[in-house]
C-alpha cells in the first residue's frame, strides 16, 4: 500500500520537478535532487529503525521524492548536453551505461555493505557517496535551460555552407 501511495505521489511530483527545473534550471534542480538524495538515505533508514508501522509507511512514501527530483529534469538535462546531431544516441548511450555501471550493481553493493557492517547506515553512506559523484559530474555540465536549440542547427548549417 505504501508503494502504491508513493507511486501516486510520483505521478504528480515527477512532472512538478520537471516544470520546476524549467523555472530554476535543470542543472540546479538536478543538483538539489542529488543533495537531497545524499541526505535522505540517513533519514530514511532512521525512520525504518523506529519500528513504527506508520513512520515506516511514511518513509516509503517519502522515499520516491528525492528520486523524482532527479528524474523530472533528467531527460532534458542529459539530452541538451549533446549537440543536435548526437542528441538521441548520446542520451541513449548515457542511460544504457548508467543502468549497467550504476543501477545493476547497486543492490549487490548495498547487500554486501549490510552484510559486512550489519547496519543500514553503511548503505546510506554508499548513497551519499553516489550523490557526491552525481553532484561533481553535474557541476561540470553546462545548463542549457532556456537556450534555443535551433541556434545550434543554424550555426551548423552556416559552417557547412562555408
Amino acid at each position: 500500500m505504501a508503494v502504491l501511495a508513493a507511486s501516486i505521489l510520483s505521478f504528480v511530483s515527477i512532472p512538478f520537478f520537471g516544470h520546476l527545473s524549467d523555472r530554476i534550471g535543470r542543472k540546479t534542480m538536478y543538483m538539489i535532487g542529488a543533495a537531497v538524495t545524499g541526505v535522505f538515505g540517513f533519514i530514511y533508514f532512521g525512520m525504518l529503525d523506529t519500528g513504527s508501522a506508520s513512520i515506516i509507511f511514511f518513509a516509503i512514501i517519502l522515499s520516491l521524492i528525492p528520486h523524482d527530483m532527479l528524474y523530472g529534469p533528467q531527460a532534458a538535462l542529459i539530452a541538451e548536453t549533446f549537440p543536435c546531431h548526437l542528441r538521441y544516441s548520446g542520451a541513449s548511450l548515457g542511460y544504457q551505461l548508467a543502468s549497467i555501471i550504476a543501477g545493476g550493481p547497486a543492490p549487490l553493493v548495498a547487500a554486501w555493505l549490510f552484510g559486512q557492517y550489519h547496519t543500514p547506515y553503511a548503505i546510506a553512506w554508499y548513497i551519499a557517496a553516489c550523490a557526491v559523484i552525481s553532484l561533481a559530474a553535474t557541476a561540470l555540465m553546462t545548463d542549457h535551460t532556456g537556450m534555443e536549440i535551433d541556434g545550434e542547427l543554424k550555426a551548423a548549417g552556416t559552417q557547412a555552407a562555408r
